[in-house]
């Protein structure tokens, strides 16, 4: 069976490309996304859309294999469908791609490169009969500004419905919300006089309700996509979250949250991240789609929230589209007793542009029993060079050769950033096992880095168990590892 929902009047439509779904027209949806990896430090005003360029989305269920053809006015010379671990093969003919997906899943469609892709979300059916909702969106364009969400509520958002706003809850329980429907945030407007996350330097965010509302409003704390404050036993599943004007789904100080199948998409402005945890506890992240400019999966510790660790944390079955900073990432903020116990588990990366798996560490934490297993990350003839913008007036020109991303990155940085207390912490025990590079044309492997500060400050025991790249193991000689002072026993087998 496969359910491809009502289009809503009122919505753009992708000019890009044609699609059928077992040969049923289906519209695609128009996202903006980042054109180029071209980013600095918040300038005052937003990112100016001549970076950004047009993608398209389709949004459906099934429980099936689902046959797909994708039209494009002039004839591609290549199409590729992402992840390559999927093993998607692409019959072309003329303007005309035909394939089949092997079932649910997130997938992208791309064209003699990844501008202009289609992306494709392919969820699970799921009944509602004698589901109890608090807020339920039919289909169609929704307006709601944006609710707080209370205990025991439950909100669900049909697909084929979009809903302009966002939704927050503060010390609330057993929160939920589901549906494949869309949450635009582009309604919201960033400026100098708003917040970009709610921290506090010098003392803890306020514990009850009341006095952490009271503090989101005099911070004019901008409010993204989804957020939580100190909440427990939250559940968000299906949703697409599309176009925020700072991260797009926040969980600050939270106990026992699952996000599931979310997909995130039109995210162009600066810091537009995608799941940010901030000192969490036991927090499941499965099978999500982020297409981010900036950072995708963080786990951070940020000052005010700092007096909780990090840890029980999972993510699992993901696929990453990072436009700019890190894919999977711990850090840069690192405030928290200690991040441990932490998994990242069967992602794909399917374009990246600073660092691919990353623990940036900036601040005080002790970080240990950090895992990434299993990790596909995908490197492309396509790639732009990853600039940092200094001014308005400058422009992006790609360099030749293009650095390609950072593989994986363990290190200690000493600049001052995220916190006033000027504290240090260390990084050990941390695994990278079955690490996949793959590649679409000749390439150099890409290159590693471990480096700590100094020696109550360092970086030790980080074991590479199993690192390939185009499917040969690679061996000591050619694993491009530049280790810098203060990293010890940093072996690969």
């Amino acid at each position: 069976m496969i359910r491809i929902p009502v289009f809503p009047v009122g919505q753009q439509i992708f000019e890009g490309c044609s699609v059928t779904v077992n040969q049923r027209k289906a519209k695609p949806y128009l996202a903006r996304v980042s054109a180029m990896p071209f980013n600095r430090s918040w300038p005052g005003h937003q990112r100016p859309e001549e970076q950004t360029e047009l993608a398209g989305f389709v949004s459906f269920e099934a429980d099936e294999a689902v046959s797909m053809t994708v039209t494009w006015q002039a004839p591609p010379k290549e199409v590729l469908v992402r992840p390559l671990s999927r093993g998607v093969q692409v019959r072309l003919d003329g303007c005309t791609a035909s394939f089949t997906l092997p079932g649910c899943g997130q997938y992208t469609v791309e064209a003699d490169g990844w501008h202009g892709a289609l992306h494709v979300f392919v969820n699970p059916i799921k009944q509602t009969d004698g589901l109890r909702t608090t807020y339920r969106f039919a289909g169609g364009e929704h307006h709601i500004g944006s609710i707080e969400l209370t205990d025991n509520d439950t909100v669900y958002i049909d697909a084929g419905a979009v809903v302009y706003g966002s939704f927050y809850a503060i010390c609330a329980e057993n929160i939920r919300i589901l549906g494949n429907g869309i949450i635009d945030g582009s309604k919201e407007e960033r400026t100098s006089e708003t917040s970009l996350l709610a921290y506090d330097y010098e003392k803890p965010v306020p514990q009850d309700k009341q006095g952490i509302r009271a503090f989101l409003h005099a911070r004019r704390v901008l409010r993204g996509n989804l957020r939580f404050y100190r909440c427990k036993n939250v559940s968000i599943e299906g949703v697409v979250c599309r176009d925020s004007a700072s991260f797009s789904i926040i969980a600050a100080g939270c106990e026992n949250v699952s996000i599931e199948n979310v997909k995130c998409i039109g995210m162009w402005r600066y810091n537009s991240d995608g799941i940010d945890l901030f000192n969490c506890t036991g927090v499941s992240v499965r099978n999500c789609f982020l297409r981010n400019f900036d950072d995708c999966m963080v786990i951070k510790g940020i000052c005010g929230w700092d007096d909780v660790p990090n840890r029980n944390i999972t993510v699992e079955g993901c696929v990453l589209w990072c436009d700019w900073g890190r894919a999977l990432e711990i850090g840069a903020e690192t405030n928290a007793p200690a991040f441990y116990h932490i998994v990242f588990s069967d992602c794909d990366v399917i374009h990246g542009s600073t660092m691919q798996l990353d623990i940036q560490h900036h601040n005080r934490a002790e970080i240990h029993h950090v895992t990434f297993e299993n990790i596909r990350v995908e490197y492309t003839q396509h790639q732009l060079s990853d600039l940092g913008q200094q001014s308005d007036e400058q422009e992006y020109q790609n360099t030749d050769p293009v650095r390609h991303p950072i593989l994986l990155n363990v290190a200690l940085y000493d600049m001052g950033l995220f916190a006033k207390d000027g504290k240090h912490g260390c990084v050990h025990d941390i695994l990278f096992r079955d690490i996949y590079v793959l590649t679409d044309a000749p390439m150099p492997m890409p290159m590693s880095i471990f480096a700590g500060l100094d020696e109550q400050h360092s970086v030790k025991d980080v074991r590479i168990e199993g690192l390939y790249f185009n499917k040969e193991r690679v061996t000591d000689a050619n694993a491009n590892f530049v280790i810098g002072a203060h990293a010890y026993n940093i072996s690969l087998s």
